[in-house]
């Protein structure tokens, strides 16, 4: 049977109600959730079918808390319900918005010691009207402060096209940065200037670097099995075979709800993964009974992975199982990920399609899935090397020192 919580999805989507931007709460009749909703402050409409509040920031926080541990919030389409005439309106009043009074804050802040300057909100609140995801929120927030503190005092509208560029290069020669975060540096500071600002695209200051072809770090079968082996903690084995045995992401594990395992169908449904695309991937036949086991072990409530105060586990906690794990067994450097490629390569490895693969992973692209066709031994087990041609031919006797056979 398929796990469930029991806990009920609550929509939230932006309406056009009474003259005003609304946040609507939509979900299926709960008395509990109408006095959660009620409880807030929220009033009911009939023409839209919903509970709906202020269009604020801080109405966001107060929905987080409201409902904590009591229902799925989904903001994944919180625009989904404006007409395309509503939602230019939308953004029309917020650019009026900023400038009347976010703007005057941001300038003020440039007199500020470098220590307390913060990402301006309209940079924030950008990222989450065009649908970013909260980690990717967070990560271009973190690059963009980063430059924010270089420039200061100038604020960083006025900054000069040479002068970005020389920051760029600061991070590549002086601080030696890896391409990943070089890339997310120019995507955070582009997002500013061409959506928060709405200045044209400009690329000629901002280069990417050179993409690295590097092949994915993997380990074998028995290596993954010495690491579940090395610990009777359940919860513990039950991350590393989770990331094993599904290819899941270490955040897509982390926000796996308890309903999304299905049992019967052997399989998870993956929602709101990179890219905000909901997917499927396998589930072990033998991972029923164990998760049964976890699940009366531990109780989580909502979360499939879930602390001892019934919060969500971190991404920091699962890395820091699979490198402990790691460790036990002597193996450098094992990540989450590491995990990831290691189940894609074994079913390459096994003759399972490439598409299938690329079904399984979430990737959008075809060709990313096929750097695992240069780590798989599938089409290397059935070479004969030159090497051994030689040493087992007849007409040329040869030895190596050592070879016994």
């Amino acid at each position: 049977m398929e796990a469930n919580s029991g806990q009920i999805d609550v929509k939230i989507r932006r309406v056009f109600h009474r003259d005003k931007f609304r946040l609507g709460l939509f979900f299926p009749f709960s008395n509990a959730l109408k006095q959660e909703a009620k409880t807030l402050g929220a009033t009911y409409s009939k023409t839209h079918h919903c509970w709906y509040l202020e269009d604020k920031n801080e109405t966001i926080e107060k929905i987080k808390h409201a409902f904590k541990d009591k229902a799925w919030l989904d903001y994944r389409e919180i625009n989904g319900l404006l007409s395309p005439s509503e939602e230019k309106h939308f953004k029309i009043a917020y650019k009026a918005r900023i400038s009347n009074y976010k703007m005057p804050q941001a300038v003020a802040s440039a007199e500020k010691p470098v220590s307390t300057l913060r990402v301006p909100d309209e940079y924030k609140e950008t990222l989450l009207i065009r649908r970013y995801s909260q980690s990717t929120v967070n990560t271009y927030s973190g690059m963009f402060l980063k430059f924010m503190r270089y420039v200061h005092p100038k604020h960083p509208k006025d900054v000069s096209e040479e002068e970005i560029k020389k920051y760029m290069n600061n991070l590549v020669q002086a601080n030696q940065v890896s391409q990943s975060t070089h890339n997310q540096a120019i995507n955070a500071i582009k997002f500013y200037y061409e959506h928060v600002l709405g200045l044209e695209k400009k690329k000629y200051w901002l280069d990417r670097p050179r993409k690295e072809e590097k092949l994915p770090r993997i380990i074998s079968e028995q290596d993954v099995a010495r690491m579940i082996g090395s610990t009777t903690n359940v919860k513990h084995q039950m991350i590393i075979a989770m990331l094993y045995s599904t290819g899941m992401r270490r955040s897509e594990l982390t926000n796996l709800r308890i309903q999304d395992i299905d049992i019967d169908r052997a399989q998870i449904n993956i929602r709101g993964a990179k890219g905000k695309k909901d997917r499927v991937t396998i589930l072990s036949k033998h991972m029923a009974s164990a998760i049964h086991r976890y699940l009366d072990l531990y109780h989580p409530k909502y979360w499939f992975l879930e602390n001892p105060k019934r919060t969500k586990y971190s991404d920091n906690s699962v890395g820091k199982v699979v490198k402990d794990m790691s460790k036990r067994v002597n193996l450098a450097d094992v990540t989450p990920h590491v995990l990831r490629h290691s189940f894609a390569t074994h079913l390459m490895d096994n003759g399972t399609d490439v598409k299938i693969i690329q079904a399984l992973l979430g990737h959008k692209s075809l060709e990313t899935t096929q750097i695992y066709t240069h780590v798989t031994n599938r089409n290397l087990a059935g070479i004969i090397n030159p090497l051994d041609r030689i040493i087992d031919s007849n007409t040329t006797p040869t030895r190596l020192i050592g070879d016994d056979q």
